[in-house]
């Protein structure tokens, strides 16, 4: 659009860029609109992947003024250049990508849509660092445009732009971010290929089938690699990418799973123009026919080879509809499921026929789980909690009597000829806890121990179709991405199962193809294991389990890391999760009286007073990635605190209001970070290399606890808040600790040998551990919390009614003070709190409300899966 200069700035002694609009192009309203729009674009941006710009001015002409932007001086060459010269690999296409994506996402930050992302508008320097140009189209999100405005880019000519543009510029309606995140995949596209993926012989054309026409398959690709790009290329942009920081940590994640081995998709040729005129009828009549033959031999090739139609995506219905059903388990002829429902209240195992759609439940409760069938079907497996304590019991199909089998033990699964059971057993204190893996004969006799584990837990242990090998999840107590364990029975041997670029946590693993490989879902995002069925969507995964190959059969964005069955050839049984979680205020003293403080679809938890009570940070997902926010209560103005692709939860700020500790993976495992309270000036605190989590703070003295689940040393921890080495409290497992107010007491939760939950305290000062209070459910337990500047503390419990509410103890140590605890907060079997936060009176607190809303989903015609 300008001429571009090299120069020199002397006040700075630096190279620099001048664009400068000649006169005669300034008269051009159109081009002198588009000139100070970039202008005004790049002002309000910095970031090493914008073109940045120094200044801006005129210069006194005869007759008038020529204006002229002073920009960085880039050394390299365009990324036309770069594809014209030759392939691009794989990995380096990525990492380029997530670089554009990275400088999009900074302008989108502004409020800056660029328009105009292209091949000629990306510039790769000498040290491959790639640089957006030209934001002459660029418009804030406020700004309405026209396709036309967006098509010309010099005088009376089209450009080839319209190679680029997404659906909604071409039907010049209003646009957001996702526009440009279109156009990303387009270069990305075009990197891998050599070609764009809409490429016609005229703009109006190749807008059409920008409009209507798929993009030509990408062959030779890393798994993952083109479902990315076809998600970009979503002609429905509420389908792609919600921001361009989500893409950018795709994209980085899909180039670490890419080898330098990884082969380069075969290179296109460009099309070309229409040839001039054929010379005569005849050879054209030659030519027409010869066309013709070809297309009608390669019709019966398609018909005979791959069929007339194209494979159809998976078919999802939902199976049940009380909005708390979980769990599910095919009988071995497909007709009946077992699954968990607390639809009344109580989780009981429930049995549907596929046929009439008839329900029913065979047991009691009120914490039955884990149903699997018998080998003939005529019984059940499940496990009941009673008291803290699990066991394994059996019940017929056509209902009866539960009979305990196992004692100790949970999640049993039948061997395929139904006379052994494998199943899940706790050892240890609560400092060494051990997760095992055991085998028992059904009728009774002595338990066999296969696999055991300190650092995550075991659950969902599942016989191969032959008997000889045993799956089991592993779902890691720090919060990190699970796994799968093979185990053969035969020989010992035992391998991991996990994608080269693992996300969360992992369902139960079902056996296909004869036992040749394995079905399961991941979770998108990582959680913690409290927390299964929220992730923000998960993969339906098939995993063969010789050569390790994994492949994303089908994405629900609504899915858990709950269990997954197979009914039969093509078909899936899984658990789906709309849970939300909302923020209510409540009064612990005058009646009770509460209100939201917010309200909608998003998960709102881990809330935490700021400000001396006049705010509330907390954990939420409602910008597409879990950050932290700031409520003011008397305003109810929202902020975000922090904006990072990857985790930032469990916020817990300073009593003085100046400063703010939070968790965060952002190096790829948890630390403790620390900011001002505003989000300014992030910095790493602790350096554990493992996963450090739940900081808090006394309200007086210097020091900042944390728990970390490092295996090296599994301990509670305090060191200096601004950093420092840090200093043993305890060592052994305290989830979810909490520092008092004088700083001299923390209270915690560790599990005990039967596998329930204790809130315990421990002394600063020496070390030594008191119990509060024990036996509580791994669900209902959570995190528990001082009161005030009182050595009283707040935690869940159920209440004589089984309803989840809020109670307060009062601590003296080594004095059992039971007969203090009192309710805090009112029942409500339809507002079950989960996280929470007391006011530093001790007079409010804040809950994180669960709405459950959970159902099992049927997929059907899914490739690959077969018993």
């Amino acid at each position: 659009m300008g001429h571009v200069f090299r120069a020199t700035d002397t006040r700075l002694d630096r190279a620099v860029a001048i664009k400068i609009l000649p006169e005669h192009r300034w008269a051009d309203p159109h081009l002198r609109h588009r000139f100070e729009r970039e202008a005004r674009a790049l002002s309000a941006l910095s970031h090493p992947n914008l073109c940045a710009l120094y200044d801006v001015g005129e210069i006194a002409q005869s007759g008038g003024t020529t204006p002229y932007l002073v920009m960085e001086l880039l050394e390299g060459e365009t990324l036309r250049d770069r594809i014209a010269a030759g392939r691009i690999g794989v990995r380096k296409a990525l990492i380029w990508a997530a670089q554009i994506a990275h400088g999009l996402a900074a302008a989108h930050q502004k409020g800056v849509i660029h328009r105009d992302l292209k091949p000629e508008n990306v510039f790769i320097t000498e040290g491959e660092l790639l640089k957006i140009l030209d934001f002459g189209l660029a418009m804030t999100q406020q700004t309405h445009t026209n396709a036309s405005t967006l098509v010309r880019t010099e005088p009376g000519m089209v450009m080839g732009t319209a190679h680029y543009m997404s659906p909604e510029q071409v039907r010049g309606i209003p646009l957001d971010p996702r526009s440009d995140i279109f156009s990303l995949g387009i270069v990305l596209y075009e990197m891998l290929t050599g070609e764009a993926p809409f490429h016609s012989y005229s703009p109006v054309e190749t807008m059409n089938a920008i409009l209507t026409d798929d993009p030509p398959d990408l062959a030779g690709l890393p798994e993952g690699v083109e479902e990315l790009v076809w998600r970009c290329l979503e002609k429905d942009p509420a389908r792609r990418f919600s921001s361009a920081r989500d893409l950018a940590y795709a994209l980085e994640s899909a180039a670490k799973s890419v080898t330098s081995a990884t082969p380069v998709p075969a290179r296109r040729r460009t099309s070309s123009p229409p040839v001039a005129k054929l010379k005569s009828t005849r050879t054209r009549a030659i030519v027409l026919a010869l066309m013709a033959a070809a297309i009608g031999a390669a019709a019966v090739l398609s018909r005979d080879s791959f069929g007339t139609d194209e494979p159809e995506p998976p078919l999802l219905r939902t199976f049940t509809y009380s909005g708390r059903d979980r769990a599910p388990a095919a009988s071995p002829d497909g007709r009946l499921i077992a699954f968990v429902s607390s639809r009344d209240g109580n989780g009981r195992i429930w049995l549907k026929q596929l046929a009439d759609g008839t329900e029913a439940a065979i047991t009691t409760g009120p914490n039955d789980s884990a149903p699997r069938f018998a080998p003939d079907g005529s019984a059940l497996l499940f496990t009941r909690n009673e008291r803290g304590t699990n066991a394994i019991y059996r019940v017929p199909v056509v209902g009866g009597e539960p009979r305990r089998l196992i004692d100790d033990a949970f999640d049993g699964d039948w061997s395929p000829d139904g006379k052994q059971i494998a199943f899940i057993r706790t050892r240890g204190g609560r400092n060494d806890r051990m997760s095992i893996l055991c085998i028992a004969p059904a009728n009774g006799g002595t338990v066999r121990e296969i696999a055991a584990s300190t650092l995550e837990e075991l659950i969902a242990p599942r016989w191969s179709p032959d008997g000889k090998a045993i799956v089991i999840t592993r779902a890691p107590r720090g919060t990190s991405a699970g796994s799968l364990l093979v185990i053969d029975l035969v020989s010992g041997d035992k391998r991991v199962l996990a994608r080269k670029n693992p996300h969360g946590l992992l369902s139960s693993a079902a056996w296909v193809s004869g036992g040749k490989a394995v079905v399961y879902a991941e979770l998108d995002a990582v959680v913690s294991t409290g927390l299964p069925g929220r992730g923000r969507g998960s993969a339906l995964v098939l995993h063969e389990v010789d050569s390790g190959r994994a492949r994303v059969l089908l994405r629900n964005p609504h899915s858990s890391s709950d269990t997954v069955d197979v009914l039969g050839p093509g078909r899936v049984i899984f658990s789906e999760d709309f849970t939300r979680q909302s923020l209510r205020e409540v009064t612990l003293e005058g009646g009770g009286a509460q209100r939201w403080l917010s309200r909608g679809m998003s998960v709102d938890r881990q809330p935490s007073y700021a400000r001396g009570g006049k705010s509330v940070v907390f954990t939420s997902d409602r910008a597409g990635s879990l950050d932290i926010w700031e409520l003011m209560l008397d305003s109810g103005s929202l902020r975000r605190i922090t904006d990072d692709e990857r985790i930032d939860w469990d916020p817990f700020p300073s009593a003085d209001g100046q400063s703010l500790f939070w968790s965060s993976n952002r190096g790829g495992h948890f630390e403790i970070w620390r900011s001002a309270l505003d989000g300014a000036n992030p910095q790493q605190v602790t350096q554990d290399g493992f996963d450090a989590e739940n900081p808090s703070l006394p309200v007086e003295g210097d020091w900042m606890f944390y728990d970390s689940s490092n295996p090296k040393r599994d301990a509670l921890w305090r060191m200096p808040r601004g950093g420092g080495s840090p200093v043993l409290v305890f060592e052994g497992e305290t989830a979810h600790p909490e520092v008092s107010a004088d700083g001299t007491l923390v209270v915690y939760q560790a599990p005990d040998t039967s596998g329930a939950i204790a809130v315990d305290v421990v002394r600063v000062a020496d070390g030594k551990v008191f119990s509060l209070a024990g036996g509580f459910p791994v669900a209902d337990a959570l995190r528990a919390r001082w009161i005030g500047s009182t050595h009283t503390i707040a935690f869940r419990a159920r209440d004589a009614n089984g309803v989840i509410a809020l109670f307060a103890q009062d601590f003296r140590p080594g004095v059992d003070t039971s007969a203090t605890r009192r309710q805090l907060t009112p029942s409500d079997a339809d507002a079950t709190p989960e996280t929470f936060a007391i006011s530093p009176d001790g007079k409010r607190a804040v809950l994180a409300i669960v709405d459950e809303a959970s159902g099992l989903m049927i997929a059907e015609g899914v490739e690959g899966i077969e018993r």
